[in-house]
């Protein structure tokens, strides 16, 4: 047994609610959602030019990461309220894991005076209740996750039916990528890249950085820092950075001292935003600011995406058990939902 393994599984003890067997899962969960997807008959929905997903936290990750992937145009809405210009020529699909998420239930009872294309992906709730009752389609997914351990479950119901409808591309290698990335990136054997990640992550603020269609697993980075490391971390976008935040830069190393640049890289990135990413790391270290690059694996673009996803997803994962805590709770969420309740 190696000194790093033995590390990690002492750091381990803090998995009280064993999410690393969730994480290990993933691949598989990602093939049972897709198989959900492919049984929804879809005769109804055909004609539709843009997908609103509706959806919080979580559950509307699944959302904007749809708009990486199909050839339509895909507006996310996380927000009690829809844009005025939806109408009928929109598929609204509610994401709520729980199916209580009271925003995504505002947005879908609004959303059924505008369009008849309506759909749900669920694990019950009063969301599911109220598609039962009204005879609007719903995907069941299981109940006894969080809900941003159920990426799987919410994501890929929608891409088996976009499939179906000669929208999304074939998903083989994406879960041939999660599937090595699964056993790779598991605590067992040597130091792995999540793990080398999360070390040079600790006691730093992470900005994690993407473009173009890793835009939205950028967000996902953060939020898996932010909800199971405990931890500030912050993200953003190439170009649009170059022209405002970077400016934040100069007086980074009074006022963030901590912080450290995670770019995203992938193959399809445009030319333009490789020679960004090369200058902004000189500039980074002028100012004596750390940064990383962190390459997705695969061909085609899911893959890819997914890639950057799940090796995120670990490294949260592993952050946490460097910072001692239980990667599953999010306490201060229920708190404040309490109080809304109050």
């Amino acid at each position: 047994m190696g000194q790093n393994e033995k590390a990690w599984s002492e750091l381990m003890a803090a998995d009280r609610a064993q999410t690393a067997d969730v994480l290990a899962g993933f691949p598989s969960q990602c093939r049972d959602g897709l198989a959900r997807g492919e049984r929804v008959p879809v005769d109804g929905f055909r004609g539709f030019t843009r997908v609103v997903p509706l959806g919080m936290g979580g559950s509307g990750i699944a959302g904007a990461l749809l708009g990486s992937i199909l050839p339509i145009e895909v507006v996310p809405v996380r927000d009690y309220t829809l844009p005025p210009w939806i109408g009928s020529e929109s598929l609204a699909v509610a994401l709520s894991y729980s199916g209580d998420t009271e925003e995504t239930l505002a947005a879908f009872d609004a959303a059924r005076s505008r369009t008849k294309r309506l759909l749900a992906v669920t694990s019950g709730g009063e969301l599911g209740r109220l598609c039962a009752r009204d005879g609007i389609p719903w995907i069941e997914i299981p109940t006894g996750y969080q809900p941003r351990a159920a990426l799987g479950y919410l994501l890929f119901p929608l891409l088996g039916l976009s499939r179906r409808l000669g929208l999304a591309p074939d998903v083989g290698e994406a879960l041939a990528v999660l599937d090595r990335l699964a056993s790779e990136l598991d605590p067992g054997g040597e130091e792995n890249e999540a793990q080398a990640l999360a070390r040079a992550l600790e006691g730093r603020v992470p900005l994690v950085y993407g473009a173009g269609p890793t835009g939205p697993v950028a967000y996902r980075w953060k939020t898996q820092l932010n909800e199971n490391a405990k931890a500030p971390a912050f993200w953003g976008e190439l170009p649009e950075l170059c022209h405002n935040e970077v400016v934040g830069y100069e007086l980074a190393s009074r006022l963030l001292p901590q912080g450290t640049v995670v770019f995203l890289r992938a193959r399809g990135d445009h030319p333009r935003v490789g020679k960004r990413v090369e200058i902004l790391g000189e500039l980074l270290a002028e100012r004596g600011l750390g940064w990383t690059e962190v390459w997705a694996r695969g061909e085609g673009s899911l893959a890819q995406l997914l890639s950057l996803l799940y090796l995120g997803d670990w490294t949260s994962y592993y952050l946490a058990l460097l910072h001692g805590v239980d990667p599953a709770p999010v306490a201060i969420i229920g708190e404040l939902k309490n109080r809304l309740a109050g």
